[in-house]
């Protein structure tokens, strides 16, 4: 009986040691794991908001403020412009908007030939375990005269 004891209790043990790695918080009557603020259940959502339009220059800058939503999250949010016109560039290629925060300011340049037109380019926005989140701003480049 005592080797049945000790067998237990053994048991037990490493049932214990291995249920250590994987902590849980209980909010309420909901289980979630460790570090998250999200019930079970609560869907994620990142709602992302930008001008619809924006203008330059040729040989000018323009700041760009990008905003966003988070609802039932609060992780990092990496956020990528693509599609710039040729001779329009951005000061950071990615940027991410840390926890907490809501948004981030991009600054355009066109160089003083860049393409002269009105453009479509995407921005991107992803975070963790959501599809990215893809909006079109119209940018318009003027020519410097």
């Amino acid at each position: 009986m005592n080797a049945y004891k000790c067998l237990g209790v053994f048991g037990l043990a490493v049932i214990c040691s291995l249920g250590c790695e994987n902590k849980t918080t209980t909010t309420g009557s909901v289980t979630t794991p460790a570090g998250t603020s999200r019930k079970a259940g609560e869907v994620k959502k990142l709602t992302l908001k930008a001008a619809a339009q924006q203008t330059i220059k040729q040989g000018d800058t323009d700041d760009l403020t990008i905003k966003i939503d988070r609802s039932n999250f609060d992780d990092p949010v990496t956020i990528r412009l693509k599609d710039l016109p040729q001779g329009v560039t951005c000061n950071m290629s990615e940027v991410v908007v840390p926890s907490g925060a809501t948004e981030i300011k991009v600054t355009l340049k066109a160089a003083s030939d860049a393409a002269v037109g009105e453009y479509k380019v995407k921005l991107d926005a992803q975070a963790p375990g959501l599809d990215e989140n893809v909006q079109t701003l119209k940018l318009t480049v003027k020519d410097k005269g």
